[in-house]
């Protein structure tokens, strides 16, 4: 992989259950090196496309060079000069054959996977990039930046970062989700449950379980389960003690749904704070 000079401003990034993640900020020699690879791929492809366009239109007779071929041909270059990464992007969650290559990837400034919108905008955005010469707007943006953002990156919001062998910003927030047996991601939040008044390691020990109960033996999983929620709902204040919270919890589905309510306010909210971030960092950019 290829090494950048040292960048001081990584990007640090603090999710609701306080755990910080900080991704390295990929540098101008990794994003040059990718954007080299990038369009020597562009180049070797149209180059094949023209040589096979124009092989096979010398060679019809002359009364059948018809200029709609020359303006079809065209538009497929353009086609493929805009959408090359717009169109990997998308299929491969911000990255391009030369990013994947250097390993880069485009990410939002909040940490989150780019969106469909955000890779639209930066691409678009591209065009300006190139202004008054190659790239020189986007170089010139890319220097005075803190994140090492060109145009479209301010404008769609989004950052280029370095991927650690192994570990990626989406793994580590796949290890607080939870698939669940009694709830949709549909289902409304239960209003009762404040989860300020939790702290983070009620969380971690609280997706610990919902993430091993089906291999957990039933009454171990039956007494954990029982336990835990009478312990958060007392944590909340939905009971004046814990022996309150008896006829609650009667059984296993009652308490995992209230564990698995309790899970879900814990992702909604953080989501919610995560799209906050991005729009301020956005507004901010400007």
């Amino acid at each position: 992989m290829y090494n950048d000079q040292h960048i001081d401003d990584n990007l640090l990034i603090d999710t609701p259950e306080n755990l910080v993640l900080e991704a390295e900020v990929a540098g101008y020699g990794s994003r040059f090196l990718a954007a080299f690879i990038d369009y020597a791929i562009i180049i070797i492809v149209l180059s094949v496309l023209a040589l096979l366009f124009f092989r096979g239109y010398f060679n019809q007779p002359t009364g059948n060079q018809d200029t709609w071929a020359i303006a079809a041909f065209g538009f497929i270059v353009f086609l493929i000069i805009m959408f090359y990464h717009l169109f990997f992007e998308f299929f491969w969650n911000g990255q391009t054959p030369g990013k994947r290559r250097v390993g880069l990837r485009v990410v939002m400034n909040n940490g989150m996977p780019v969106t469909t919108s955000a890779a639209l905008t930066r691409n678009l955005v591209r065009l300006f990039d190139f202004l008054p010469v190659f790239y020189g707007a986007g170089l010139l943006s890319m220097f005075v930046s803190k994140y090492v953002q060109r145009l479209g990156d301010i404008a769609g919001g989004t950052i280029v970062v370095k991927e650690r062998a192994g570990l990626s910003l989406q793994s580590l927030r796949d290890d607080v989700n939870v698939d669940y047996m009694h709830l949709s991601r549909m289902s409304a939040l239960d209003e009762r449950i404040q989860i300020d008044r939790l702290e983070p390691a009620d969380r971690r020990v609280l997706i610990g379980y919902l993430q091993r109960r089906e291999n957990m033996p039933d009454e171990q999983r039956n007494r954990l389960s029982i336990g835990m929620a009478r312990k958060l709902a007392f944590r909340m204040g939905l009971a004046d003690d814990p022996h309150a919270t008896v006829e609650m919890f009667p059984g296993l589905r009652s308490a995992e749904t209230f564990l698995e309510q309790v899970a879900r306010t814990f992702e909604v909210t953080e989501r919610a704070d995560a799209q906050r971030r991005s729009r301020a960092q956005g507004t901010s950019a400007y």
